[in-house]
């Protein structure tokens, strides 16, 4: 598989690591259609968990669902401490968390020789 991403990689002008985010990218759309039809809410926020882990995988690899813990536990216990002001809460803390990523993994650097880090997606 990496052969023929290599080409087409080359004829779009971009990395390996940047296609597969933008294929990810744009199998969102019909990933989204198809959320639609999950019938509950159970099972759409099942369905909508493991497909964003899915393609989260596919774009990064298995640590990137790592960085998701921190702000969804954040969000959950904003929701659960401070219900009226959870959503700015769950904002600031979430906001503080990225630029701490960005800053740590220096995502720039990453840009710079082609590729891309799993702080882009959160």
């Amino acid at each position: 598989m990496g052969l023929e991403m290599e080409g087409m990689a080359a004829a779009i002008g971009v990395s390996v690591p940047v296609l597969r985010f933008l294929l990810c990218f744009a199998a969102t759309i019909p990933t989204g259609f198809l959320w639609r039809a999950v019938p509950g809410a159970t099972g759409r926020h099942l369905y909508a968990g493991l497909t964003g882990a899915a393609l989260s995988y596919l774009s990064f690899g298995a640590t990137s669902n790592l960085l998701f813990v921190v702000p969804m536990t954040f969000g959950y216990l904003a929701m659960l401490i401070c219900r009226r002001l959870a959503g700015l809460v769950t904002f600031l803390g979430a906001f503080g968390f990225l630029i701490g990523c960005h800053v740590y993994y220096m995502s720039g650097d990453a840009w710079k020789k082609g590729g891309i880090d799993a702080t882009g997606m959160i």
